[in-house]
């Protein structure tokens, strides 16, 4: 499978700088969520994908879909994606685009998953030593994965801190078979 971010990031950080001149940046992130969202729905995405309808046949749908609940610079992204038949990046960009946003406000989206939901007294220990590392602003969100076994890992941007009983097994079986 192709690696969709580089391509997603020119586009991206074109939308950022149009965002930052009219101050839109986070009314444009929520509406490149939502747009990325449709895009992953299975008839979107399969619209997206039919050869027999032509690009721009494709974006007039999906912007007459998203109707008012996206800005004129996203219906102008669809558009401009559909010229260049790059539809299939608009998840990508949303990615980027998060990333952007989070470097501008100094902030990180920060995933911890845990094998069974922690005391109240464990999760706020684990969310003030976050906010201490990565700044009050950060987005810390748990999620519940129970086949980690134990322990918990951390995704910080591309970054993954693995402490979870899973991650040490499958280590010590790399290093047994290296």
């Amino acid at each position: 499978m192709i690696e969709l971010s580089p391509l997603a990031r020119p586009y991206a950080k074109a939308i950022f700088l149009t965002a930052l001149e009219q101050d839109e940046q986070e009314k444009i992130a929520s509406d490149l969520a939502l747009l990325s969202t449709v895009s992953r729905t299975k008839e979107v995405s399969s619209l997206i994908e039919d050869p027999e309808f032509s690009k721009q046949e494709i974006a007039r749908t999906i912007n007459k879909l998203m109707g008012k609940d996206v800005g004129e610079i996203l219906k102008k992204m669809v558009e401009l994606l559909a010229t260049n038949k790059r539809l299939n990046l608009i998840e990508a960009i949303y990615i980027s685009y998060k990333e952007l946003l989070e470097q501008h406000n100094k902030t990180s989206s920060i995933i911890v998953n845990i094998a069974t939901k922690p005391s109240n007294e464990n999760k706020q220990m684990i969310i003030d030593k976050l906010f201490a590392r990565y700044g009050k602003g950060s987005n810390i969100e748990f999620s519940e994965d129970p086949s980690i076994m134990g322990g918990f890992s951390i995704k910080i941007g591309d970054e993954i801190f693995d402490l979870s009983i899973r991650g040490k097994v499958k280590k010590l079986v790399n290093q047994l078979n290296f």
